[in-house]
């Protein structure tokens, strides 16, 4: 009884705790699933400085590969800001990538989580982010977009 109460009482978390997300412009697999701290709805509202903690599940590797690189692009309107990931969390495979270890196999699973506190160049807008990683090969391994408004 006591096992049913808890399965009620957590799956709510759980199926609420989901970010809706597409595919990058460019094609890409995508996770099973994305999990921002605080948004559950489009767009994401984004404190520029603050932590930014993001979740993808599920994320399964088309291609072996030594390296993994993150990236994250920023656009309003469809034009680049110029904002891009510092370079140590780049390394995806030293920063971010859980549940395997790198070189991954072709076909692996993996989990990433992101957490950085962003500083953005602009504030009071609502941007397309992107977010994806990359083999060393130039292999999309997952890419998503999400609408964050950005603010102070």
């Amino acid at each position: 009884m006591y096992k049913f109460l808890l399965i009620v009482a957590i799956l709510p978390a759980i199926a609420f705790g989901q970010t809706p997300f597409r595919p990058c412009r460019g094609g890409g697999p995508v996770p099973d699933s994305v999990a921002i701290e605080g948004c559950a709805a489009l767009p994401c509202t984004i404190v520029s400085g603050s932590p930014l903690i993001a979740r993808a599940t599920g994320i399964r590797s088309p291609v072996a590969t030594p390296t993994v690189e993150a990236h994250i692009v920023a656009r309003v309107l469809g034009l680049d800001v110029g904002f891009r990931i510092p370079e140590e969390l780049r390394d995806a495979c030293a920063v971010g990538i859980s549940g395997a270890s790198c070189p991954l196999a072709a076909g692996q699973q993996f989990d990433y989580t992101l957490n950085y506190a962003m500083t953005l160049p602009l504030t009071g807008i609502t941007a397309q982010v992107e977010v994806g990683l990359t083999a060393a090969d130039g292999t999309r391994i997952t890419c998503i977009e999400i609408d964050a408004q950005i603010v102070a």
